[in-house]
């Protein structure tokens, strides 16, 4: 993503919601595939499919590195499942990871400090609705990479059990194998759907299209 809409989209994070409250206002829903848009937002639908078709493969391909590398952060905080964003020792969850590959690290590390059991499926606006808008994934991909964790402890705040650390990441391991194949089969759909929700948003969209990335 380029520079021009990292800046737009952390100027959009002053006029939303505070993050650590986890408020955030429903976004417009398209009622037909084409919007009509003042002049100097205009973008062509075929643009912007290109340019998310393109954003999705880059971010396909840090899902990728994530899940070669092996290493998820840790449930110490909850004896049920828990969104993670970032654990104790820094290691960040999938969803946090392509963020911060995509070059929005700031983001990442405010989110950390602000709403660290960050839901992506409940955002409705601000930098990281930005975000999910433009990376070529549907909000509702984008919730299934963001897998929550079983815990690895007997009790919270205990240190890591290395045995219910190895069953949770082969756990992971096979879960995400599920959502990468998920991703690869409804790929056509996924992306005519993200053009039709980036384009209820114009000056985004003509952000994305005339961007670098």
């Amino acid at each position: 993503m380029s520079r021009f809409l990292i800046a737009f989209s952390f100027v959009a994070s002053l006029t939303g919601s505070a993050m650590a409250e986890g408020h955030f206002a429903q976004p417009p829903v398209p009622a037909a595939a084409e919007l009509r848009v003042a002049p100097h937002f205009e973008v062509s639908r075929s643009a912007v499919r290109a340019k998310l078709i393109a954003q999705r493969a880059a971010n396909l391909d840090r899902f990728r590195i994530y899940q070669r590398g092996g290493v998820f952060p840790s449930n110490t905080y909850s004896d049920t499942k828990l969104n993670v964003w970032r654990d104790s020792a820094g290691h960040f969850c999938a969803a946090a990871t392509i963020i911060r590959m995509s070059g929005l690290t700031d983001l990442v590390e405010r989110v950390a400090e602000q709403n660290n059991f960050i839901r992506l499926a409940d955002v409705k606006q601000g930098p990281l609705m930005d975000w999910i808008l433009t990376s070529g994934f549907t909000q509702d991909e984008i919730a299934a990479i963001q897998e929550p964790f079983e815990p690895v402890v007997r009790r919270p705040r205990e240190p890591v059990e290395p045995d219910m650390r190895t069953v949770e990441d082969q756990r992971l391991i096979k879960k995400y194998k599920q959502v990468d194949r998920m991703l690869v089969k409804n790929q056509k759909a996924s992306i005519e759907l993200a053009v039709d929700r980036l384009m209820a948003h114009p000056a985004l969209a003509a952000q994305l299209v005339h961007s670098e990335s």
